[in-house]
């Protein structure tokens, strides 16, 4: 259970690109920020893999706290893209997370905000 996330740089807001194979357990895309929202324009998943897929706010007991997509499931190789307009927005000062209801390659890529 780990996940690799990288920060391509960006003039505005934020881009994270993620790659893990086991996000069971819950995995974080996105730190939260003191006193401030994230906010999600676009977000693509994939899964090489047949797994249930959850995108959410905070971390709970290894699981997401409040679900915003999912679980969604995936069959082996699908790709979700969703843009968001307004913007979807997490609850101020918590964290962006994913999680999976077993092992498989995941990537998941995602533009924003912090305001």
């Amino acid at each position: 259970m780990a996940i690799s996330v990288t920060s391509p740089s960006s003039k505005v807001g934020f881009i994270k690109n993620c790659t893990s194979a086991d996000s069971s357990g819950c995995e974080e895309i996105h730190a939260a920020v003191a006193g401030k929202k994230i906010k999600i324009r676009h977000l693509t998943v994939n899964s090489t893999d047949a797994i249930a897929i959850t995108i959410g706010e905070g971390e709970t007991g290894g699981a997401v706290t409040t679900a915003l997509l999912g679980p969604i499931e995936f069959s082996a190789g699908l790709t979700l893209q969703w843009d968001f307009n307004p913007p979807l927005e997490l609850t101020a000062a918590t964290s962006l997370t994913v999680d999976a209801d077993g092992a498989g390659q995941i990537c998941i890529f995602c533009q924003g905000v912090i305001e």
